[in-house]
């Protein structure tokens, strides 16, 4: 009996967990911040992929000290397609604070969809950067969305900017026939 319980919790769990995989999904965010007073700041990334089946890679690596940086990479290969997020965020002691993302999805038709952005704080005596995005590919096509902000403290300003684009798959179509002399054809 509790061998036959134990499968059944087992198989709920597997459904569960097929039912809300219904596409590949990459996505990263980065931030990075400089030091308030005593502390030398901070930086932190995540990464994570979610498809059916395929292949994935997922890395973070986040540094700090003079210069905290973050980065985390999300790139995964499935029956829909293909999906890559990339993200970065940097800020030193002095000088602006710094994040961007790339994110990039590309169908089984040749769709392409992507999406960037980055965000630039500077001025104040503290700065941090944040920029994420998400890429997803399904049977019906693809998206890309990308966010970019910052923050400063005692002053300062913000620039934040992110785009997107969908671009078709590439299609040659013929003009007209081009017939072949008889000579040739042997």
């Amino acid at each position: 009996m509790k061998r036959l319980i134990s499968y059944t919790v087992g198989l709920m769990f597997a459904g569960a967990g097929g039912a809300t995989a219904w596409a590949g999904q990459a996505s990263t965010q980065a931030w990075a911040r400089n030091g308030w007073a005593a502390d030398g700041g901070a930086a932190g990334a995540t990464a994570n992929y979610d498809g059916r089946g395929g292949q994935a890679l997922t890395r973070t690596r986040t540094s700090t000290g003079r210069v905290n940086l973050a980065r985390g990479l999300a790139v995964g290969f499935d029956r829909d397609g293909m999906d890559v997020s990339f993200s970065h965020a940097i800020a030193g002691r002095i000088g602006p604070a710094y994040a961007g993302t790339f994110n990039l999805s590309i169908g089984r038709d040749g769709r392409v969809t992507g999406s960037y952005g980055g965000a630039v704080a500077q001025g104040g005596r503290a700065k941090s950067a944040q920029a994420g995005g998400v890429t997803r590919s399904d049977r019906r096509g693809g998206s890309a969305q990308a966010t970019a902000s910052g923050q400063t403290l005692g002053g300062g300003n913000v620039r934040a900017q992110t785009r997107s684009y969908d671009r078709r798959p590439f299609q040659l179509r013929a003009r007209r026939l081009v017939r072949v002399p008889r000579f040739w054809r042997r």
